[in-house]
């Protein structure tokens, strides 16, 4: 009875602790189906320059970009169509790129298999890089001397996927400099993967280093000086 009643003060004291320890913290996983998605982004009109813009049109090749795997490229390719009849006429440099690899038994995709509709003319170079395109492995792309040799500061990019190419190298071209102009009727991710798009909104314009670079638009609000 004695050593119980020397107990019982360690065990208030335990319970008092108990009270007072913080909750274990929450990882985002704890917290996933609380969370509310953080207010849209403002798109703003971009006026640019066309000595000083390229335009850069990012995997939209057959393999991806068709109603069956990928609707939603699918369906920008009319508005992609319209933005680069008129960068074109702008007189803007226009660079395509591909991926390296699609699977392990099919062949590598090439010029020939960007979308017919927006398809790169015979002097509009096609860049062969992953999810940035300025970089394929340890090697440079040439990309970037290809921007400033030409005196590029801004550069507009359509493509997809949302979440790979257009984000990394969006990304990869704030943080060497360039202005980036992103309207996102532009890009897209795979299947109907809205909530992808969202985060690469949301990421490029909250970023450090890159959200101050970055302008979120739409492609009927880029105009050409």
């Amino acid at each position: 009875m004695l050593r119980m009643r020397r107990l019982w003060p360690l065990a208030a004291v335990a319970v008092v602790l108990g009270y007072l320890a913080p909750a274990p913290a929450q990882t985002i996983i704890d917290e996933w189906q609380s969370i509310q998605a953080p207010p849209a982004p403002t798109l703003k009109a971009a006026t640019v320059a066309p000595k000083t813009t390229a335009l850069l049109v990012i995997d939209i090749i057959k393999q991806y970009c068709n109603d069956k795997d990928r609707p939603r490229c699918f369906a920008s390719i009319p508005k992609i169509a319209t933005l680069l009849g008129a960068a074109r006429a702008s007189g803007i440099t226009i660079i395509y790129t591909v991926v390296p690899s699609v699977g392990p038994n099919a062949p590598a995709p090439v010029a020939a298999d960007i979308i017919p509709a927006i398809a790169p003319k015979a002097d509009e170079p096609v860049i062969t890089a992953a999810i940035d395109k300025f970089i394929v492995g340890n090697k440079d792309t040439g990309l970037e001397k290809i921007l400033k040799d030409k005196g590029i500061t801004s550069v507009i990019m359509v493509g997809t996927a949302a979440h790979g190419a257009v984000l990394f190298t969006a990304s990869a071209a704030a943080s060497r400099g360039f202005n980036v102009i992103v309207p996102v009727d532009g890009m897209s991710a795979p299947g109907q993967n809205i909530s992808a798009e969202q985060a690469v909104a949301y990421i490029l314009t909250t970023a450090p280093v890159v959200a101050p670079k970055v302008t979120l638009t739409r492609i009927d609000m880029i105009k050409f000086q």
